[in-house]
């Protein structure tokens, strides 16, 4: 089975001398009957790279003056069907010399590869580096040449010359590829950029949202909270009004006693308004401030002594209060949150429980202090645990909704947490963090 030819590969000849051409030829377009000198070729310099036993087959041109040749290599890069390898005679009068040639050719074509021949030193190999410079596409041939030196050199440099295309291909190819790829980077990056501030504008808009419902909310529960002790007060004062307009028209004035209950009540309503206002200004104040060291311990036990009349006596104390160190807080705040968790505690014992009792412990945990105010009422439904520290939201007749949101508003300033577990009949645990003083 033959072995498939390498690629027809065109060389062009520049010489002054016809026989030169004639020479060339013959060596160049060796036929298939020359096998004992492809043997041998082969068995020396080995077979071309990438076609074992193969062979290029060439198409030779020839040009007589260096003109002429250069010429010529300027047509086929131009119909595409460029020289691989040239000849170059060095002296080739009267026009220009073989190394002026060499050096207008790669002007010409860079990729091309040049082969010098001279019978003569005409030039060293100094001078030639001189002119040419360094060259990996320049050799030296002298004359006379050896016939098998030719072909091998020609198949070398034409290989040489595949493969600096070949080379050069890929180059570009990777350029194209990392164009390519640095274009969708780039499309990618503002497409990135373009989502990042396009959900910027979103989280803008969605927290301007989110003041406007608190807003909302906080007008709505303020109208809600108002209205019924407001309306309260109204209906007891026109009551007075209208006792007071029949009496000035000489009508027997109504039951003193009944006129005396309207007032309480008036009063009453005013007083509930009063602490309505009084809470959503504290509401108000609300907002992370600089904590000091305090003793937790210390205001506890101060909170329980200021809650005795709404605990009584019927509500067992239980204190575990275990030596702590100091928490980053403030007395104040802390006493009002204690206060109006051990209140709202005492509350949610029913008047028919057998054994009302209170837990209140603490504990250091890591690098925080944890309080627990703990208690066995009536506990909380799960419908509303999700909602208990929102302004506003209440289940007790009459409150305002206010107190937890006021208490988790001190907490999270001081860099805490607060949190609450409760089930209906098993009682309410809310646990504080707090972050321990430096």
């Amino acid at each position: 089975m033959s072995t498939p030819a390498l690629p027809r590969r065109r060389i062009l000849i520049i010489d002054d001398n016809p026989s030169i051409h004639q020479d060339f030829r013959k060596i160049l377009n060796a036929t298939e009957s020359s096998t004992s000198l492809d043997a041998l070729e082969t068995a020396i310099f080995g077979a071309p790279q990438g076609r074992a036993g193969g062979a290029y087959s060439f198409e030779v041109d020839s040009a007589s003056q260096g003109e002429e040749g250069i010429q010529r290599v300027q047509e086929a890069a131009r119909e595409g069907r460029p020289y691989s390898l040239a000849f170059v005679d060095i002296r080739m009068p009267p026009g220009i010399d073989g190394v002026e040639t060499a050096a207008r050719l790669w002007k010409a074509d860079e990729d091309l590869q040049v082969v010098l021949c001279s019978a003569y030193a005409d030039y060293s190999w100094e001078e030639v580096a001189q002119r040419l410079g360094i060259n990996q596409r320049l050799l030296i041939l002298r004359k006379p040449f050896d016939n098998i030196e030719v072909r091998q050199m020609a198949h070398a440099l034409a290989q040489k010359w595949d493969l600096a295309r070949q080379s050069r291909n890929r180059e570009e190819e990777l350029e194209k590829a990392v164009a390519l790829r640095t274009h969708e980077l780039e499309a990618t990056n503002s497409r990135l950029i373009q989502e990042m501030e396009d959900r910027a504008l979103l989280e803008t808009r969605l927290a301007q949202a989110h003041r406007l419902e608190s807003l909302g909310r906080l007008a709505s529960g303020m109208a809600n909270e108002i209205s019924s002790p407001l309306g309260f007060v109204s209906t007891n004062l026109n009551h007075l009004r209208l006792a007071l307009e029949k009496r000035a028209a000489g009508e027997p004035l109504e039951d003193p006693a009944e006129l005396l209950e309207a007032c309480r009540d008036a009063i009453q309503g005013t007083d509930r308004l009063k602490r309505i206002v009084q809470d959503v200004k504290l509401f108000a104040r609300v907002s992370p401030q600089q904590g000091a060291a305090v003793d937790v311990g210390k205001v506890l036990r101060e909170s329980v002594a200021r809650a005795e009349q709404a605990l009584g006596p019927r509500v067992k104390r239980v204190l575990e209060l275990q030596e702590v160190p100091p928490a980053l807080a403030s007395e104040e705040g802390l006493g009002q949150v204690f206060l109006n968790l051990l209140v709202n505690a005492a509350q949610a014992m029913p008047e028919s429980h057998p054994e009302p009792m209170i837990r209140i412990a603490t504990r250091q945990q890591g690098s925080e202090i944890l309080v627990e105010i703990q208690d066995n009422g009536s506990g909380i439904e799960a419908e509303h645990l999700p909602h208990i520290f929102e302004p506003f939201y209440t289940t007790k007749p009459g409150g305002s909704g206010l107190g937890l949101s006021i208490c988790h508003g001190i907490i999270t300033g001081f860099g805490g947490d607060i949190s609450v577990d409760s089930a209906p009949g098993k009682g309410t645990t809310f646990r504080i963090k707090l972050p321990r003083a430096a």
